[in-house]
């Protein structure tokens, strides 16, 4: 029950913030994420997700010279290098486990054809 509690808080706390977010918008401040301008309120959503390598979505705020407003950029930070290591670690020994399996198949698939 705790949890569920939890969970509404956050989706509460999450739509909160994205209505600030659309307040900008309507002043003609640009939203954007990973690089790339984000006009759709539904994609904004994206920087609330937990990601499995450690990394958190960092707001930076862009400023004109005389202070305004402009852009507000959302990027992928690491908090925990030691997690993203491990991460990519495991990804990169997936990925090795895949070619292996793949090129046995090939194998398996080359003898049997010859069989034939």
């Amino acid at each position: 029950m705790g949890e569920d509690r939890r969970r509404k808080r956050n989706r509460k706390e999450q739509n909160a913030y994205v209505e600030q977010l659309k307040a900008y918008k309507s002043k003609g401040i640009s939203i954007y994420i990973d690089g790339r301008e984000m006009p759709k309120e539904k994609d904004w959503y994206k920087i609330f997700e937990v990601r499995e390598d450690g990394a958190v979505y960092m707001a930076d705020f862009i400023n004109t010279e005389n202070g305004q407003l402009a852009e507000i950029h959302f990027d992928l930070v690491y908090l925990d290098l030691e997690r993203r290591q491990a991460w990519e670690n495991r990804k990169r020994l997936d990925e090795m486990v895949r070619k292996a399996q793949l090129e046995h198949y090939k194998a398996l698939l080359q003898k049997y054809q010859k069989k034939e």
